[in-house]
């Protein structure tokens, strides 16, 4: 048993050292054409990212360069932009062709840019911290890496108004017994005056000294009508009345409801219109009195003059 397990290990022994002789014979060759081939590739590429980055940098600084000044270029226009605003920003709109971008001017400063869109039009947000008047223009820009710009447009002034418009006068007729009556009041120039009951609306405009005028107002039913009154400018900014008008409709009543604008005003709150109207024609019967006394002096004088003579 001892004499076959040596003669066993022997053979096993004798199969590894012939196993290893062979692995020494054989050569392993490194692809030394394909590894330099991988080099100049890779050597080729990092040349090209060095490149990219360098004309990335150079560009980059050129583009954000002052654009240079060309007075040929056509000027962008703020077509669409609202002159007038009660919002908390200004919405600046506009078309400029052939330009790239567009810069922003808020009284002379440049204050942001924006691209042009595909449509040629472009679209500016710019908030404001308080109400007043923004001088604004625009300018184009185009050109890559270096860019040049066009003159500044005309100025336009924005009008940022967050005061709601303020009523100062209302004059109306307490108890009618027609079946409308007439409103007149002022407020500011240019705003617009809606009265309201039910699904009834009544709008006037008001005129360059803020006056406005409702005629045929419909009185509903007998008794008392309550319309609510709202004033809105034209920036957007609307107050309602907190009083009511109100209205009586008495078929007995013998007032017109024009009649508050007769030449002595009969509706109830009207006193100092109606005072101011008598105080007028107090004067001018005063004038008249004033009048006839020289009138009667001067005749008087005359008179004796002439006796005189006799």
């Amino acid at each position: 048993m001892a004499k076959k397990k040596n003669n066993t290990a022997k053979k096993d022994n004798a199969k590894k050292s012939k196993k290893g002789s062979m692995l020494q014979k054989v050569e392993i060759k490194e692809p030394k054409d394909q590894d330099r081939s991988s080099r100049i590739v890779g050597g080729i590429f990092i040349f090209l990212g060095i490149l990219l980055i360098s004309y990335g940098i150079f560009s980059f600084i050129k583009f954000n360069r002052t654009p240079e000044l060309d007075e040929s270029f056509d000027v962008p226009s703020l077509a669409g932009t609202e002159m007038l605003t009660s919002g908390e920003e200004i919405i600046v709109k506009g078309i400029a062709p052939d330009f790239d971008q567009v810069f922003i001017y808020i009284d002379n400063n440049e204050v942001g840019r924006v691209r042009v869109g595909e449509d040629s039009t472009f679209e500016y947000t710019y908030p404001v911290e308080g109400e007043g008047k923004f001088a604004l223009s625009v300018a184009g820009v185009k050109g890559f890496p270096k860019r040049f710009i066009s003159v500044q447009s005309d100025m336009r002034i924005v009008e940022v108004d967050w005061t709601s418009p303020e009523l100062t006068d209302l004059q109306y007729p307490i108890e009618v017994g027609t079946e409308t009556f007439t409103i007149v009041g002022t407020v500011e120039p240019d705003c617009e005056a809606i009265l309201r009951r039910g699904t009834n609306r009544y709008d006037a405009t008001c005129d360059e000294e803020g006056k406005f005028r409702i005629d045929g107002i419909l009185l509903e039913e007998d008794g008392p009508n309550l319309y609510t009154l709202e004033i809105a400018d034209k920036a957007g900014n609307s107050v309602e009345i907190e009083e009511k008008v109100k209205v009586i409709y008495s078929v007995s009543s013998d007032v017109d409801g024009n009649a508050v604008f007769d030449e002595l005003p009969v509706a109830a709150g009207e006193l100092e219109v109606a005072m101011r109207i008598i105080r007028e024609n107090n004067l001018m019967v005063l004038f008249g009195i004033v009048a006839l006394l020289a009138f009667m002096l001067s005749s008087v004088f005359v008179l004796v003059k002439y006796k005189g003579r006799e």
